[in-house]
Protein backbone atom coordinates (compact mmCIF):
# COMPACT_ATOMS: atom_id res chain seq x y z
CA UNK A 1 0.00 0.00 0.00
CA UNK A 2 2.73 2.46 0.98
CA UNK A 3 4.51 1.95 -2.36
CA UNK A 4 1.25 2.85 -4.11
CA UNK A 5 1.02 6.17 -2.27
CA UNK A 6 4.63 6.99 -3.08
CA UNK A 7 4.07 6.11 -6.74
CA UNK A 8 0.89 8.20 -6.85
CA UNK A 9 2.67 11.24 -5.41
CA UNK A 10 5.65 10.97 -7.76
CA UNK A 11 3.39 10.29 -10.74
CA UNK A 12 1.09 13.19 -9.93
CA UNK A 13 3.99 15.60 -9.59
CA UNK A 14 5.71 14.32 -12.72
CA UNK A 15 2.85 13.89 -15.15
CA UNK A 16 1.04 17.24 -14.99
CA UNK A 17 3.95 19.57 -15.87
CA UNK A 18 5.06 17.23 -18.68
CA UNK A 19 1.55 17.22 -20.14
CA UNK A 20 1.14 20.99 -19.84
CA UNK A 21 4.47 21.73 -21.50
CA UNK A 22 3.83 19.11 -24.21
CA UNK A 23 0.36 20.16 -25.33
CA UNK A 24 0.02 23.74 -24.04
CA UNK A 25 -2.27 25.44 -21.54
CA UNK A 26 -5.34 25.54 -23.80
CA UNK A 27 -5.17 21.86 -24.81
CA UNK A 28 -4.56 21.00 -21.17
CA UNK A 29 -7.76 22.85 -20.33
CA UNK A 30 -9.59 20.70 -22.91
CA UNK A 31 -8.05 17.53 -21.43
CA UNK A 32 -9.09 18.56 -17.92
CA UNK A 33 -12.60 19.30 -19.16
CA UNK A 34 -12.83 15.86 -20.81
CA UNK A 35 -11.79 14.23 -17.55
CA UNK A 36 -14.27 16.28 -15.54
CA UNK A 37 -17.18 15.55 -17.90
CA UNK A 38 -16.56 11.88 -18.63
CA UNK A 39 -16.10 11.02 -14.98
CA UNK A 40 -19.84 11.56 -14.65
CA UNK A 41 -20.34 8.40 -16.68
CA UNK A 42 -19.01 6.48 -13.68
CA UNK A 43 -22.31 7.31 -11.97
CA UNK A 44 -23.87 4.80 -14.36
CA UNK A 45 -22.56 2.28 -11.86
CA UNK A 46 -25.78 3.33 -10.07
CA UNK A 47 -24.15 2.56 -6.73
CA UNK A 48 -23.89 -1.16 -7.50
CA UNK A 49 -20.16 -1.36 -6.72
CA UNK A 50 -20.33 -0.17 -3.09
CA UNK A 51 -23.45 -2.30 -2.59
CA UNK A 52 -21.64 -5.43 -3.77
CA UNK A 53 -18.77 -4.71 -1.37
CA UNK A 54 -21.17 -4.08 1.50
CA UNK A 55 -23.34 -7.18 0.99
CA UNK A 56 -20.41 -9.45 0.16
CA UNK A 57 -18.50 -8.35 3.26
CA UNK A 58 -21.63 -8.75 5.38
CA UNK A 59 -22.11 -12.26 3.94
CA UNK A 60 -18.52 -13.00 4.87
CA UNK A 61 -19.22 -11.90 8.43
CA UNK A 62 -22.21 -14.27 8.51
CA UNK A 63 -20.22 -17.02 6.69
CA UNK A 64 -22.99 -17.29 4.07
CA UNK A 65 -21.33 -18.51 0.85
CA UNK A 66 -24.58 -18.97 -1.07
CA UNK A 67 -25.48 -15.34 -0.45
CA UNK A 68 -22.11 -14.33 -1.89
CA UNK A 69 -22.82 -16.27 -5.10
CA UNK A 70 -26.25 -14.67 -5.35
CA UNK A 71 -24.78 -11.20 -4.90
CA UNK A 72 -22.09 -11.82 -7.54
CA UNK A 73 -24.50 -13.31 -10.09
CA UNK A 74 -27.07 -10.56 -9.62
CA UNK A 75 -24.37 -7.90 -9.82
CA UNK A 76 -23.11 -9.31 -13.11
CA UNK A 77 -26.62 -9.06 -14.62
CA UNK A 78 -26.95 -5.47 -13.44
CA UNK A 79 -23.57 -4.55 -14.90
CA UNK A 80 -24.51 -6.13 -18.24
CA UNK A 81 -27.55 -3.86 -18.39
CA UNK A 82 -25.44 -0.85 -17.43
CA UNK A 83 -22.95 -1.64 -20.19
CA UNK A 84 -25.70 -1.45 -22.80
CA UNK A 85 -26.37 2.14 -21.75
CA UNK A 86 -22.84 3.46 -21.31
CA UNK A 87 -21.38 3.41 -24.81
CA UNK A 88 -24.24 5.22 -26.65
CA UNK A 89 -24.15 7.98 -24.04
CA UNK A 90 -20.38 8.17 -24.41
CA UNK A 91 -20.60 8.56 -28.18
CA UNK A 92 -23.09 11.39 -27.84
CA UNK A 93 -20.87 13.05 -25.25
CA UNK A 94 -17.84 12.79 -27.53
CA UNK A 95 -19.54 14.93 -30.16
CA UNK A 96 -20.79 17.42 -27.59
CA UNK A 97 -17.51 18.04 -25.71
CA UNK A 98 -15.81 20.37 -28.25
CA UNK A 99 -18.89 22.60 -28.41
CA UNK A 100 -19.35 22.66 -24.63
CA UNK A 101 -15.86 23.98 -23.96
CA UNK A 102 -15.46 25.96 -27.20
CA UNK A 103 -12.42 23.95 -28.30
CA UNK A 104 -10.26 25.50 -31.06
CA UNK A 105 -10.93 24.12 -34.55
CA UNK A 106 -7.66 22.20 -34.62
CA UNK A 107 -8.57 20.31 -31.44
CA UNK A 108 -12.17 19.35 -32.25
CA UNK A 109 -11.59 15.84 -33.60
CA UNK A 110 -8.75 15.20 -31.16
CA UNK A 111 -11.14 16.05 -28.34
CA UNK A 112 -13.83 13.73 -29.74
CA UNK A 113 -11.51 10.73 -30.17
CA UNK A 114 -9.93 11.31 -26.76
CA UNK A 115 -13.36 11.47 -25.15
CA UNK A 116 -14.29 8.11 -26.72
CA UNK A 117 -11.10 6.52 -25.38
CA UNK A 118 -11.74 7.84 -21.88
CA UNK A 119 -15.36 6.65 -22.06
CA UNK A 120 -14.17 3.19 -23.10
CA UNK A 121 -11.81 3.14 -20.11
CA UNK A 122 -14.76 3.91 -17.84
CA UNK A 123 -17.02 1.34 -19.52
CA UNK A 124 -14.70 -1.61 -18.91
CA UNK A 125 -14.77 -0.84 -15.20
CA UNK A 126 -18.31 -2.16 -14.93
CA UNK A 127 -17.89 -5.87 -15.76
CA UNK A 128 -14.31 -6.15 -14.47
CA UNK A 129 -15.15 -4.03 -11.44
CA UNK A 130 -17.54 -6.71 -10.17
CA UNK A 131 -14.70 -9.12 -9.45
CA UNK A 132 -12.48 -6.40 -8.03
CA UNK A 133 -15.29 -5.47 -5.63
CA UNK A 134 -15.62 -9.08 -4.51
CA UNK A 135 -11.89 -9.13 -3.70
CA UNK A 136 -12.23 -5.85 -1.78
CA UNK A 137 -15.04 -7.42 0.27
CA UNK A 138 -12.49 -10.13 1.20
CA UNK A 139 -10.23 -7.26 2.34
CA UNK A 140 -7.65 -8.14 -0.29
CA UNK A 141 -6.75 -4.52 -0.82
CA UNK A 142 -3.17 -5.60 -1.42
CA UNK A 143 -4.18 -6.99 -4.82
CA UNK A 144 -5.69 -3.69 -5.88
CA UNK A 145 -2.66 -1.91 -4.47
CA UNK A 146 -0.37 -4.06 -6.61
CA UNK A 147 -2.41 -3.34 -9.73
CA UNK A 148 -2.57 0.39 -8.93
CA UNK A 149 1.18 0.53 -8.35
CA UNK A 150 2.03 -1.18 -11.64
CA UNK A 151 -0.46 0.89 -13.63
CA UNK A 152 0.57 4.18 -12.00
CA UNK A 153 4.28 3.65 -12.58
CA UNK A 154 3.69 2.52 -16.16
CA UNK A 155 1.44 5.51 -16.90
CA UNK A 156 3.98 7.99 -15.54
CA UNK A 157 6.84 6.33 -17.42
CA UNK A 158 4.95 6.33 -20.72
CA UNK A 159 3.94 9.96 -20.26
CA UNK A 160 7.56 10.95 -19.58
CA UNK A 161 8.87 8.99 -22.58
CA UNK A 162 6.17 9.58 -25.20
CA UNK A 163 4.52 12.94 -24.51
CA UNK A 164 7.52 15.27 -25.09
CA UNK A 165 8.03 13.74 -28.56
CA UNK A 166 4.57 12.66 -29.78
CA UNK A 167 2.37 14.50 -27.30
CA UNK A 168 -1.29 15.11 -28.00
CA UNK A 169 -4.77 14.59 -26.61
CA UNK A 170 -5.26 11.27 -28.41
CA UNK A 171 -2.07 9.80 -26.96
CA UNK A 172 -3.29 10.77 -23.49
CA UNK A 173 -6.54 8.93 -24.19
CA UNK A 174 -4.74 5.80 -25.39
CA UNK A 175 -2.50 5.70 -22.32
CA UNK A 176 -5.49 6.22 -20.03
CA UNK A 177 -7.39 3.33 -21.60
CA UNK A 178 -4.44 0.95 -21.56
CA UNK A 179 -3.39 1.53 -17.97
CA UNK A 180 -7.00 1.41 -16.75
CA UNK A 181 -7.44 -2.02 -18.35
CA UNK A 182 -4.21 -3.20 -16.74
CA UNK A 183 -5.32 -1.93 -13.31
CA UNK A 184 -8.56 -3.92 -13.55
CA UNK A 185 -7.13 -7.16 -14.96
CA UNK A 186 -4.17 -7.76 -12.63
CA UNK A 187 -6.22 -8.62 -9.48
CA UNK A 188 -8.25 -11.21 -11.41
CA UNK A 189 -5.32 -13.62 -11.41
CA UNK A 190 -6.00 -14.17 -7.66
CA UNK A 191 -9.78 -14.42 -7.92
CA UNK A 192 -10.07 -18.21 -7.97
CA UNK A 193 -7.66 -18.65 -5.08
CA UNK A 194 -9.39 -16.08 -2.87
CA UNK A 195 -12.94 -17.15 -3.75
CA UNK A 196 -12.75 -20.88 -4.60
CA UNK A 197 -16.45 -21.33 -3.95
CA UNK A 198 -17.56 -18.49 -6.21
CA UNK A 199 -20.18 -19.57 -8.72
CA UNK A 200 -21.94 -17.39 -11.27
CA UNK A 201 -25.22 -18.92 -12.41
CA UNK A 202 -28.70 -17.92 -13.53
CA UNK A 203 -30.29 -19.83 -10.64
CA UNK A 204 -28.75 -17.41 -8.15
CA UNK A 205 -30.52 -14.44 -9.75
CA UNK A 206 -34.01 -13.70 -8.49
CA UNK A 207 -36.36 -10.77 -8.52
CA UNK A 208 -36.08 -10.46 -4.75
CA UNK A 209 -32.28 -10.36 -4.83
CA UNK A 210 -32.27 -7.97 -7.79
CA UNK A 211 -34.73 -5.69 -5.99
CA UNK A 212 -32.77 -5.76 -2.74
CA UNK A 213 -29.49 -4.92 -4.45
CA UNK A 214 -31.12 -2.25 -6.61
CA UNK A 215 -32.87 -0.64 -3.62
CA UNK A 216 -29.68 -0.43 -1.60
CA UNK A 217 -27.74 0.72 -4.66
CA UNK A 218 -30.16 3.56 -5.36
CA UNK A 219 -29.08 5.39 -2.21
CA UNK A 220 -25.41 4.66 -2.91
CA UNK A 221 -26.06 6.03 -6.38
CA UNK A 222 -27.22 9.34 -4.93
CA UNK A 223 -24.16 9.55 -2.67
CA UNK A 224 -21.95 8.75 -5.66
CA UNK A 225 -23.62 11.45 -7.77
CA UNK A 226 -23.13 13.98 -4.99
CA UNK A 227 -19.43 13.21 -4.68
CA UNK A 228 -18.86 13.38 -8.42
CA UNK A 229 -20.71 16.66 -8.76
CA UNK A 230 -18.91 18.29 -5.85
CA UNK A 231 -15.42 17.27 -6.91
CA UNK A 232 -15.75 17.24 -10.70
CA UNK A 233 -18.03 20.19 -11.40
CA UNK A 234 -15.58 22.92 -10.39
CA UNK A 235 -13.56 22.60 -13.60
CA UNK A 236 -16.78 22.49 -15.64
CA UNK A 237 -18.17 25.60 -13.93
CA UNK A 238 -14.91 27.47 -14.54
CA UNK A 239 -14.87 26.34 -18.19
CA UNK A 240 -18.47 27.42 -18.82
CA UNK A 241 -18.31 30.73 -16.94
CA UNK A 242 -14.68 31.81 -17.44
CA UNK A 243 -13.43 29.87 -20.51
CA UNK A 244 -10.86 27.21 -21.44
CA UNK A 245 -7.81 29.27 -20.41
CA UNK A 246 -9.20 29.81 -16.90
CA UNK A 247 -10.01 26.11 -16.78
CA UNK A 248 -6.35 25.36 -17.42
CA UNK A 249 -5.32 27.60 -14.52
CA UNK A 250 -7.92 26.10 -12.16
CA UNK A 251 -6.97 22.58 -13.21
CA UNK A 252 -3.49 22.90 -11.68
CA UNK A 253 -4.64 23.19 -8.03
CA UNK A 254 -7.47 20.79 -8.89
CA UNK A 255 -4.88 18.17 -9.90
CA UNK A 256 -3.05 18.53 -6.60
CA UNK A 257 -6.37 18.39 -4.78
CA UNK A 258 -7.37 15.20 -6.60
CA UNK A 259 -3.97 13.60 -5.89
CA UNK A 260 -4.12 14.32 -2.16
CA UNK A 261 -7.81 13.40 -1.94
CA UNK A 262 -7.16 10.07 -3.64
CA UNK A 263 -4.27 9.18 -1.37
CA UNK A 264 -5.99 10.31 1.81
CA UNK A 265 -9.30 8.57 1.15
CA UNK A 266 -7.63 5.40 -0.15
CA UNK A 267 -6.50 4.64 3.40
CA UNK A 268 -9.90 5.23 4.96
CA UNK A 269 -11.58 3.24 2.17
CA UNK A 270 -10.00 0.18 3.76
CA UNK A 271 -12.48 0.51 6.61
CA UNK A 272 -15.65 0.10 4.53
CA UNK A 273 -15.60 -3.70 4.16
CA UNK A 274 -14.50 -3.93 7.81
CA UNK A 275 -17.49 -1.83 8.89
CA UNK A 276 -19.79 -4.05 6.82
CA UNK A 277 -18.26 -7.29 8.11
CA UNK A 278 -18.67 -6.15 11.71
CA UNK A 279 -22.25 -5.18 10.87
CA UNK A 280 -22.87 -8.71 9.64
CA UNK A 281 -21.29 -10.12 12.80
CA UNK A 282 -23.42 -7.80 14.96
CA UNK A 283 -20.37 -6.44 16.79
CA UNK A 284 -21.40 -2.83 17.44
CA UNK A 285 -18.71 -2.12 20.04
CA UNK A 286 -15.80 -2.98 17.73
CA UNK A 287 -17.51 -1.12 14.90
CA UNK A 288 -17.72 2.02 17.04
CA UNK A 289 -14.07 1.73 18.08
CA UNK A 290 -13.07 1.32 14.45
CA UNK A 291 -15.01 4.48 13.58
CA UNK A 292 -13.26 6.58 16.23
CA UNK A 293 -9.84 5.20 15.32
CA UNK A 294 -10.55 5.76 11.64
CA UNK A 295 -11.53 9.38 12.21
CA UNK A 296 -8.29 10.04 14.09
CA UNK A 297 -6.05 8.19 11.66
CA UNK A 298 -7.78 9.62 8.58
CA UNK A 299 -7.56 13.18 9.85
CA UNK A 300 -3.92 12.67 10.84
CA UNK A 301 -2.99 11.53 7.35
CA UNK A 302 -4.93 14.33 5.67
CA UNK A 303 -3.26 16.94 7.87
CA UNK A 304 0.17 15.75 6.75
CA UNK A 305 -0.91 15.85 3.10
CA UNK A 306 -3.08 18.98 3.05
CA UNK A 307 -1.38 21.52 5.33
CA UNK A 308 1.41 22.26 2.81
CA UNK A 309 -1.28 23.00 0.21
CA UNK A 310 -2.96 25.34 2.69
CA UNK A 311 0.10 27.21 3.98
CA UNK A 312 2.58 27.33 1.07
CA UNK A 313 0.45 27.02 -2.10
CA UNK A 314 2.55 29.59 -3.97
CA UNK A 315 5.81 27.76 -3.28
CA UNK A 316 4.33 24.43 -4.33
CA UNK A 317 2.85 25.63 -7.63
CA UNK A 318 5.91 27.68 -8.65
CA UNK A 319 8.24 24.80 -7.88
CA UNK A 320 5.97 22.32 -9.66
CA UNK A 321 4.73 24.17 -12.76
CA UNK A 322 6.59 27.47 -12.84
CA UNK A 323 5.59 31.12 -12.71
CA UNK A 324 2.50 32.60 -14.33
CA UNK A 325 -0.19 30.85 -12.30
CA UNK A 326 -0.74 33.33 -9.49
CA UNK A 327 -4.51 32.95 -9.75
CA UNK A 328 -4.24 29.33 -8.66
CA UNK A 329 -2.61 30.03 -5.27
CA UNK A 330 -5.76 31.04 -3.40
CA UNK A 331 -7.71 28.23 -5.08
CA UNK A 332 -5.23 25.64 -3.81
CA UNK A 333 -5.36 27.01 -0.26
CA UNK A 334 -9.17 26.84 -0.20
CA UNK A 335 -9.20 23.33 -1.68
CA UNK A 336 -6.79 22.26 1.07
CA UNK A 337 -9.42 23.35 3.56
CA UNK A 338 -11.96 21.24 1.67
CA UNK A 339 -9.68 18.21 2.07
CA UNK A 340 -9.49 18.64 5.84
CA UNK A 341 -13.27 19.02 6.17
CA UNK A 342 -14.25 16.27 3.78
CA UNK A 343 -12.05 13.54 5.24
CA UNK A 344 -14.27 12.94 8.31
CA UNK A 345 -17.35 13.23 6.08
CA UNK A 346 -15.93 10.47 3.90
CA UNK A 347 -15.27 8.17 6.86
CA UNK A 348 -18.71 8.80 8.35
CA UNK A 349 -20.40 8.17 5.00
CA UNK A 350 -18.74 4.76 4.71
CA UNK A 351 -19.78 3.93 8.26
CA UNK A 352 -23.39 4.92 7.66
CA UNK A 353 -23.65 2.94 4.41
CA UNK A 354 -22.21 -0.14 6.13
CA UNK A 355 -24.79 0.32 8.89
CA UNK A 356 -27.61 0.44 6.36
CA UNK A 357 -28.25 4.18 6.85
CA UNK A 358 -27.45 4.98 3.23
CA UNK A 359 -30.78 6.63 2.43
CA UNK A 360 -30.50 9.44 4.94
CA UNK A 361 -26.88 10.24 4.05
CA UNK A 362 -27.84 10.16 0.38
CA UNK A 363 -30.59 12.74 0.90
CA UNK A 364 -28.26 15.06 2.79
CA UNK A 365 -25.52 14.63 0.16
CA UNK A 366 -27.83 15.51 -2.71
CA UNK A 367 -29.23 18.55 -0.89
CA UNK A 368 -25.75 19.87 -0.09
CA UNK A 369 -24.59 19.18 -3.65
CA UNK A 370 -27.47 21.16 -5.14
CA UNK A 371 -26.57 24.13 -2.93
CA UNK A 372 -22.91 23.76 -3.89
CA UNK A 373 -23.71 23.78 -7.60
CA UNK A 374 -25.81 26.94 -7.43
CA UNK A 375 -23.29 28.67 -5.17
CA UNK A 376 -20.40 27.70 -7.48
CA UNK A 377 -21.98 29.46 -10.47
CA UNK A 378 -22.88 32.53 -8.40
CA UNK A 379 -19.43 32.90 -6.86
CA UNK A 380 -17.70 32.18 -10.18
CA UNK A 381 -19.49 35.15 -11.72
CA UNK A 382 -18.91 37.31 -8.65
CA UNK A 383 -15.34 36.45 -7.59
CA UNK A 384 -13.79 34.32 -10.31
CA UNK A 385 -11.68 31.20 -9.77
CA UNK A 386 -11.40 31.19 -6.01
CA UNK A 387 -15.14 31.71 -5.57
CA UNK A 388 -15.78 28.26 -7.08
CA UNK A 389 -13.48 26.61 -4.55
CA UNK A 390 -15.01 28.61 -1.70
CA UNK A 391 -18.48 27.29 -2.57
CA UNK A 392 -17.23 23.71 -2.02
CA UNK A 393 -15.63 24.59 1.33
CA UNK A 394 -18.72 26.34 2.67
CA UNK A 395 -21.10 23.53 1.73
CA UNK A 396 -18.77 20.83 3.09
CA UNK A 397 -18.63 22.64 6.45
CA UNK A 398 -22.43 22.79 6.50
CA UNK A 399 -22.67 19.07 5.76
CA UNK A 400 -20.24 18.09 8.53
CA UNK A 401 -22.07 20.29 11.04
CA UNK A 402 -25.36 18.57 10.14
CA UNK A 403 -24.26 14.94 9.76
CA UNK A 404 -22.32 14.48 13.00
CA UNK A 405 -25.00 15.36 15.60
CA UNK A 406 -28.11 14.31 13.68
CA UNK A 407 -27.05 11.13 11.88
CA UNK A 408 -23.58 9.78 12.68
CA UNK A 409 -23.54 10.06 16.48
CA UNK A 410 -26.92 8.29 16.98
CA UNK A 411 -25.95 5.57 14.47
CA UNK A 412 -22.65 4.97 16.27
CA UNK A 413 -24.19 4.98 19.73
CA UNK A 414 -21.87 7.74 20.93
CA UNK A 415 -21.88 11.51 21.37
CA UNK A 416 -21.16 14.25 18.87
CA UNK A 417 -18.40 15.46 21.15
CA UNK A 418 -16.66 12.07 20.98
CA UNK A 419 -16.72 12.15 17.16
CA UNK A 420 -15.43 15.72 17.01
CA UNK A 421 -12.71 14.99 19.57
CA UNK A 422 -11.57 11.98 17.55
CA UNK A 423 -11.42 14.17 14.44
CA UNK A 424 -9.68 17.18 15.98
CA UNK A 425 -7.13 15.49 18.26
CA UNK A 426 -4.38 15.15 15.60
CA UNK A 427 -4.82 18.80 14.54
CA UNK A 428 -3.04 20.35 17.55
CA UNK A 429 0.39 18.72 17.06
CA UNK A 430 0.12 19.04 13.28
CA UNK A 431 -0.56 22.79 13.42
CA UNK A 432 2.24 23.34 15.92
CA UNK A 433 4.77 21.68 13.63
CA UNK A 434 3.32 23.45 10.57
CA UNK A 435 3.87 26.85 12.21
CA UNK A 436 7.58 26.09 12.48
CA UNK A 437 8.29 24.10 9.31
CA UNK A 438 5.76 25.34 6.74
CA UNK A 439 5.48 28.95 7.87
CA UNK A 440 8.88 29.62 9.41
CA UNK A 441 11.43 27.44 7.62
CA UNK A 442 9.66 27.39 4.24
CA UNK A 443 9.32 31.19 4.02
CA UNK A 444 12.93 31.66 5.10
CA UNK A 445 14.20 28.98 2.72
CA UNK A 446 11.87 29.88 -0.17
CA UNK A 447 12.67 26.96 -2.52
CA UNK A 448 12.01 27.51 -6.24
CA UNK A 449 12.24 23.97 -7.65
CA UNK A 450 10.89 20.55 -6.73
CA UNK A 451 14.41 19.37 -5.99
CA UNK A 452 14.91 22.24 -3.56
CA UNK A 453 11.44 21.65 -2.11
CA UNK A 454 12.05 17.94 -1.49
CA UNK A 455 14.16 18.33 1.71
CA UNK A 456 11.54 20.67 3.16
CA UNK A 457 8.82 18.15 2.34
CA UNK A 458 10.80 15.34 3.94
CA UNK A 459 11.38 17.45 7.06
CA UNK A 460 7.67 18.26 7.29
CA UNK A 461 6.53 14.66 6.86
CA UNK A 462 8.98 13.24 9.40
CA UNK A 463 8.46 15.85 12.12
CA UNK A 464 4.68 16.15 11.64
CA UNK A 465 4.18 12.38 11.56
CA UNK A 466 6.26 11.98 14.71
CA UNK A 467 4.32 14.69 16.55
CA UNK A 468 0.94 13.32 15.48
CA UNK A 469 2.02 9.78 16.35
CA UNK A 470 3.08 10.81 19.84
CA UNK A 471 0.37 13.36 20.71
CA UNK A 472 -2.44 12.88 18.21
CA UNK A 473 -3.01 9.16 18.86
CA UNK A 474 -3.69 7.28 22.09
CA UNK A 475 -1.10 4.83 23.43
CA UNK A 476 -3.16 1.74 22.63
CA UNK A 477 -3.77 3.06 19.13
CA UNK A 478 -0.05 3.53 18.57
CA UNK A 479 0.62 -0.02 19.66
CA UNK A 480 -2.12 -1.48 17.48
CA UNK A 481 -1.28 0.57 14.40
CA UNK A 482 2.38 -0.32 14.80
CA UNK A 483 1.60 -4.04 14.83
CA UNK A 484 -0.73 -3.74 11.84
CA UNK A 485 1.77 -1.65 9.84
CA UNK A 486 4.39 -4.38 9.91
CA UNK A 487 2.10 -7.39 9.93
CA UNK A 488 -0.73 -6.95 7.41
CA UNK A 489 -1.62 -3.37 6.44
CA UNK A 490 -4.39 -4.38 4.05
CA UNK A 491 -6.61 -5.84 6.76
CA UNK A 492 -8.20 -3.28 9.04
CA UNK A 493 -10.65 -5.30 11.08
CA UNK A 494 -7.98 -5.74 13.75
CA UNK A 495 -7.83 -1.96 14.21
CA UNK A 496 -11.32 -2.24 15.69
CA UNK A 497 -9.69 -3.59 18.82
CA UNK A 498 -8.29 -0.12 19.50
Amino acid sequence: MYAVYAAAIVSGLLVTPIVIHSIGKQAFGVWSFIGAVTIYLSILDFGVGPSIIRFAAEARGRKADDDLNAIASTGLVMYALIGLVTLPIGIALAFAVPALIGAPHGLVWDARITTLLVVAALAIRFPLGLFNNLLVAQQRWDLQNLANFVATVLYAALIAILMPRWGGLILLGVLTFGTTALRLVVPLFWLRRELPGLRLARRYVSRERFRALATFSSSNFLVHIAQKIVFSTDVIVVSVVLGAAASGVYSIPAKLFALVFGIGTAVTSLMFPAFAELEGAGDRARQRRLLLAGLRAGTALMLVLALPLLLIPDLLIRAWIGAGYRGSYSVLAILAGVLLVHQPIYVLTQFLIARGRQRVIAIVSIAITAVNLVLSFLLAWAWGLWGVALATLVTDLAMLAWVVPRIAAPAAGTSSAALFRATLRPAVPALAVAAVVLVGVARWWHPHTLIALAPLGALWVVVAAAAIWRVGLAADERAQFGREFWRRPSAVVAVADV
